[in-house]
């Protein structure tokens, strides 16, 4: 049961790193048989979740945009904050174990750090947005399981996809690669509905190497 939030908090919306449309078609595979979430969530990185309600303004056409407030403070908060890149890894994928019977299994991106300072720089813009108190470990959620046994065939399903994907030789990483260079807003209009992307800011250009 989701914890009680405070009223400025909601479930419906969430700061998100989305990977793009080429290299989700694994993920998808497995998630629309797995995912419990498929048809709400699309494949995602939370970086804050809940986020605040009502992150939506009026624009001078009437339509709605998100706030130049919540707009303003992502642009600070991801200030000098470059472009990276990552690899979701699926060799192998990771495994929460919440209890006996529940099980998530997931794909982490490597490295992490770059992941980590990004939302640790939205965590303390938006601190007020306080009511997840766990660690924060990114993951791409790809399904849930009730045994052991099954999360174990859940994970050699999505590293199996993945290698198909990529066509990896035999002993070469499982991974998919990922440029990030944007930060998402994301909402749904009701608990059952899709989130759909209402805003977003653009990472500062990758660094070179020298």
């Amino acid at each position: 049961m989701a914890l009680k939030l405070p009223a400025h908090l909601t479930y419906k919306t969430a700061i998100a790193l989305l990977p793009p449309s080429s290299i989700i078609s694994p993920i998808e595979a497995v998630r629309s048989v797995h995912d419990k979430n498929f048809k709400r969530w699309p494949p995602h990185i939370n970086l804050i979740y809940p986020f605040l309600a009502s992150p939506l303004e009026t624009s001078d056409s009437n339509a709605p945009r998100l706030s130049q407030a919540i707009q303003a403070r992502l642009e600070k908060a991801t200030s000098g904050i470059h472009a990276f890149r990552v690899s979701l890894n699926a060799d192998p994928p990771g495994t929460f174990h919440h209890s006996k019977s529940s099980k998530t299994v997931w794909l982490g991106p490597v490295p992490d750090n770059n992941v980590k300072q990004l939302q640790a720089a939205l965590q303390a813009e938006f601190a007020e947005c306080d009511s997840d108190q766990r660690a924060f470990t990114p993951h791409l959620s790809v399904g849930q399981a009730r045994t052991d046994k099954v999360a174990e065939q859940l994970r050699k399903e999505i590293s199996n996809k993945v290698a198909e994907f990529g066509q990896f030789e035999k002993g070469a990483s499982r991974t998919l690669d990922w440029f990030v260079d944007k930060v998402y807003v994301i909402e749904r209009k009701g608990f059952h509905g899709r989130f759909t992307v209402i805003g977003s800011v653009d990472l500062e250009p990758e660094e070179q190497a020298s």
